[in-house]
């Protein structure tokens, strides 16, 4: 790969996953959505959770680093409006008010990708 495909890596950005349920299950409508948020050297300082694709956003209960530099757990009660097809996406914010992008330019190795993390979920 060409040298200017690369950037030297200076901090990790910050970045959230949702970790339960796992994609692609069935759920009922009512569910705890549970996962983990970083930022390096940061602090996270809050999550959101979206149902209907970005376009509204729930705050996430999230827990306080048990060390610096610790991945942070998060929860969230969400209540679907009706059975069918639903992405819950998650985006974190950090303590310099940085956020996940949408999405983020290809990178050669991936290494710095926190586009908001999305699972699939079936409500019965």
């Amino acid at each position: 790969m060409p040298e200017e495909d690369f950037d030297i890596i200076e901090r990790m950005p910050v970045k959230s996953l949702v970790t339960s349920p796992e994609h692609g299950a069935a759920v009922t409508r009512e569910v705890e959505v549970r996962g983990h948020a970083w930022s390096g050297d940061r602090t996270v300082s809050a999550v959101h959770i979206s149902i209907d694709l970005g376009r509204t956003w729930m705050t996430a209960e999230l827990e306080a680093p048990v060390n610096p530099g610790a991945w942070q757990n998060w929860r969230r009660r969400i209540a679907f409006p009706q059975a069918g097809y639903y992405e819950v996406w998650s985006r974190a914010s950090d303590s310099a008010g940085d956020m996940q992008p949408f999405a983020i330019d290809w990178n050669p190795r991936g290494y710095l990708n926190n586009s908001v993390h999305r699972i699939a979920l079936r409500v019965t």
